[in-house]
C-alpha cells in the first residue's frame, strides 16, 4: 500500500513564498494599507490566488509574526496612511506583443492614454492637411487640363479634321 505521509506536494508552499507573503503584508499594514491588498500584491509575484495568499497567511503565518504585526500597527498609527494607488496592466504600442505587461499605477495609465490620443490627433490632424492639399493639387491639375485645350477647341478641331477627311475622299472619287 502506498504511503502518503512521505509524499509532498509539488505546489507546497516553501520558505521563500512564505517571507515574500510576510513581508508584503507587513509593508502593507506599516503603510496602512489592508492586507487584501497585500494579497493581492503577493499573488501574481508568488503564482499564486489571491485566497491562497490570505488562507496561508491566516492558517499559518500571522501566528508566527504576531510581534512584527502589532508593531507595524504601532507604526502605521505614528504616521499618517498613505494610499496606495492600485496597479494595473496595460501594453502601449511601443512595446511589442511577446514582452510582459508593465503594472504601472492608474494615474500613470492615464498619462500613457493621453500621451497616445494626443498623437493620434496629431496623426489626424496631418492626414487632413494632407487630404486638403491632395485636393487642392487635383483641383489644380483639372484647371491646367482645362486651360491646356479648351472643350470647344476640342470639338471644332476634329470637325475640321472630319470636313478635311470628306474632300479628300471625294477629290479621290472624282
Amino acid at each position: 500500500m502506498l504511503d502518503l505521509s512521505d509524499k509532498k506536494r509539488e505546489d507546497s508552499w516553501n520558505d521563500v513564498h512564505d517571507k515574500e507573503l510576510a513581508k508584503t503584508v507587513l509593508t502593507h499594514i506599516r503603510n496602512g494599507s489592508t492586507q487584501l491588498a497585500a494579497f493581492e500584491e503577493v499573488a501574481s509575484r508568488i503564482n499564486r490566488t489571491q485566497s491562497a495568499c490570505g488562507f496561508r497567511w491566516n492558517k499559518e503565518l500571522r501566528k508566527q509574526y504576531e510581534n512584527e504585526v502589532l508593531e507595524a500597527k504601532q507604526n502605521r498609527s505614528k504616521q499618517k496612511p498613505v494610499k496606495k494607488e492600485r496597479e494595473i496592466f496595460v501594453t502601449v504600442s511601443n512595446v511589442s506583443a511577446d514582452s510582459p505587461s508593465v503594472p504601472v499605477s492608474y494615474n500613470e495609465a492615464l498619462k500613457q492614454i493621453i500621451i497616445l490620443a494626443n498623437e493620434q490627433i496629431q496623426k489626424y490632424n496631418e492626414l487632413l492637411q494632407e487630404n486638403i492639399e491632395l485636393r487642392e493639387e487635383i483641383n489644380n491639375l483639372k484647371s491646367q487640363k482645362q486651360q491646356e485645350v479648351p472643350e470647344g477647341l476640342a470639338k471644332e478641331d476634329l470637325d475640321a479634321f472630319l470636313q478635311i477627311m470628306k474632300r479628300a475622299k471625294s477629290l479621290t472619287h472624282a
